[in-house]
């Protein structure tokens, strides 16, 4: 944290502050920030795919694939079973549809039924600047378009991370306080107050 307020010495002092502010309220590293995990798959478009495991891990995937033939949820997450040894599915079968039961990746691992929140919750994205949304349909029936997103959090119904929508709203909103401050200093100074 004194890293970053060091740095911000050279700026005025409503920008120090619109960007400490900033970096408190989404955290030192920011969520988009998180590293690509793998890129897999072929073809011409690409679905994100973010794990968040209850054990606090989190790892964020690129899928290439041709979205002139039907993929759906579960086909993306089966591309990443098919070529990443590390990582597996459970899928399950109730007749009226699949259902991704257990993920496990590089170690970390949930799946079952636990009661309460404990499952696998299905958020979506069509890109990666709008809102997630809990999933409406099963992975299943959600036909994935190119710059989706998709993701998994296990134990929780809290959206998953990274919100990289909410980051750029929380800037912006950041930088019109700042730039409202400094207008609103200068009126001061041209009114001889």
């Amino acid at each position: 944290m004194n890293e970053i307020i060091e740095k911000t010495r050279q700026y005025p002092r409503a920008i120090r502050t619109a960007i400490l502010v900033a970096v408190l309220a989404l955290g030192a590293a920011p969520a988009s920030a998180l590293p690509i995990e793998a890129s897999v798959g072929t073809g011409p478009d690409l679905a994100t795919i973010v794990l968040e495991f209850q054990d606090g891990a989190d790892f964020v995937f690129e899928v290439a694939f041709d979205d002139t033939v039907a993929t759906t949820g579960i086909g993306i997450m089966q591309v990443l079973e098919s070529e990443l040894p590390s990582f597996t599915l459970t899928i399950l079968d109730f007749g009226f549809g699949l259902f991704i039961d257990a993920i496990a990746y590089d170690g970390h691992s949930n799946g079952g039924f636990g009661g309460d929140e404990n499952y696998w919750h299905y958020w979506t994205k069509d890109l990666e600047a709008n809102p997630w949304l809990s999933s409406p349909i099963g992975a299943v029936d959600r036909v994935v378009t190119d710059g989706a997103w998709d993701g998994w959090v296990y134990g929780t119904a809290a959206a998953p991370i990274p919100e990289p929508g909410t980051a750029v709203l929380v800037g912006l909103g950041l930088a019109g306080i700042a730039g409202f401050r400094r207008r609103d200093q200068s009126s001061d100074r041209s009114l001889g107050r």
